[in-house]
């Protein structure tokens, strides 16, 4: 399960974090690529395979 501030690295050095999460009253989780300066809006089961082979930073 994601969780709000969560970061991730993508194999190719990209970074996201995780803004809103389902411990919050959203039924979304809101994903901000910290490259680019864009934030996507994926339900849960699509985030988790979007982050599932990423390495998670502390």
């Amino acid at each position: 399960m994601l969780h709000k501030g969560d970061k991730y690295r993508d194999v190719d050095g990209t970074v996201f974090q995780v803004f809103s999460a389902m411990d919050d009253t959203y039924t979304y989780y809101f994903i901000a690529n910290l490259s680019r300066y864009t934030v996507t809006r994926m339900l849960p089961k699509n985030a988790e395979m979007f982050i599932k082979d990423m390495e998670k930073l502390d």
